[in-house]
């Protein structure tokens, strides 16, 4: 039995499952095939237009599907001389781990007669089809029951996090010193980013897609630091252990300070808690309040520069997916104005100000205030 393995990846997520070759049908999600996109593309599937659509949206719209090309532009072709790397990046597995991942998959976990797509494509997400594909849609099977069969659970919001944190997030030394750029992870706002190719209208989405995914993304930074030190981290780490701890729910799960094992298995357990938890709208507009309220926090002058950038640059986000979410954002044009300013300051890097973002944060303090008035 031959073995794959992805490139290392945190033990809560998904997308790190090691990928086993196996001859035949298995019952066995970790060693079931792929069917490639083509599978899910028929017009009586998800390729049949009017709410059979979701292939058509993945494929035009999607930039998942479009993730491969990247890989032969301007940036992608310096990191791969940097690293020594020749030939089709899309096959080269610092690359397609996450902007192709279905290249990296052996040639017997595919079904007979099938190429393996490029980009990100449906199965990348959604789990190897074989043993679901033919009864998915069948009126006598539950969805847990299709779930157990290898189908990942993209309904849960814990699920979506588990799924796109690997590749949002994570991200190899040997790429960053090469010139691949710094990620972040925000859920909410990635996945709106994307068009939608599924309906959600569950209760208080966006500040639990907001919450699950930064307690996601602790828990990710601190995998990483208790598996190896990596002191460009720990501001990153600091910051979002800030944000979340004065959330309800982060103070109440996050310990205030402690090693970063401890922290990852807390971390893991707010993701949890917070993918089920429905706000009311008291709660969001009180949290936004005080995230507006805290310029005091970038004015110590004995504080790290670096550590209040990376502050910022998790403050800001959750500040708009709040204002989003009370329709703040697009109803007050003075709360607008000043949100872009911080947004502004706030993604500066190495140039960031932290007196400046602080008397941005206080404008924006006075247009929130104005408009509860």
């Amino acid at each position: 039995m031959q073995v794959f393995k992805l490139p290392a990846r945190s033990l809560f997520g998904l997308i790190s499952v090691a990928l086993i070759t196996h001859s035949g049908a298995s019952e066995n999600p970790l060693t079931a095939k792929f069917t490639t996109a083509s599978s899910c593309a028929s017009t009586s599937c998800h390729g049949g237009g009017s709410a059979h659509n979701e292939s058509l949206i993945y494929e035009r719209h999607d930039r998942h599907a479009f993730a491969a090309g990247i890989l032969a532009k301007g940036t992608a072709l310096r990191m791969a001389e940097s690293l020594g790397i020749t030939g089709d990046l899309a096959k080269a597995t610092h690359c397609n781990v996450c902007h192709s991942p279905m290249q990296g998959v052996p040639l017997d976990r595919l079904t007979k007669d099938v190429r393996p797509d490029r980009g990100v494509s449906c199965e990348s997400c959604h789990g190897p089809a074989e043993n679901w594909l033919r009864f998915h849609t069948r009126r006598d099977v539950n969805f847990e029951q299709i779930v157990a069969s290898g189908l990942r659970d993209m309904n849960s919001i814990y699920g979506r996090a588990n799924s796109c944190v690997a590749c949002h997030l994570n991200l190899d030394d040997s790429l960053l010193r090469a010139g691949h750029p710094e990620l972040h992870f925000e859920l909410d706002r990635q996945l709106l980013d994307e068009p939608p190719h599924y309906t959600d209208a569950r209760p208080s989405l966006g500040p639990r897609q907001w919450q699950t995914g930064q307690a996601t993304a602790l828990r990710e930074l601190s995998w990483k630091l208790a598996t190896k030190r990596e002191e460009e981290l720990v501001p990153r780490w600091k910051a979002l252990h800030w944000l979340l701890r004065k959330t309800e729910a982060g103070k109440a799960t996050l310990p205030d300070r402690g090693e970063f094992a401890a922290m990852q298995v807390a971390a893991d357990e707010l993701a949890k808690t917070s993918a089920k938890t429905l706000w009311t709208t008291d709660q969001v507009r009180s949290l936004l309040k005080h995230y507006v309220s805290l310029q005091a926090e970038f004015s110590d002058p004995k504080a790290e520069k670096k550590e209040l950038r990376r502050r910022a640059e998790v403050l800001t986000p959750a500040i708009d997916r709040l204002a989003q979410n009370t329709g703040k954002a697009s109803a007050n044009k003075a709360f607008s104005i000043a949100l872009e300013e911080v947004r502004i300051l706030s993604s500066q890097g190495k140039d960031f100000n932290p007196s400046q973002f602080a008397n941005a944060l206080a404008k924006l303090q006075i247009a929130e205030a104005k408009d509860s008035q």
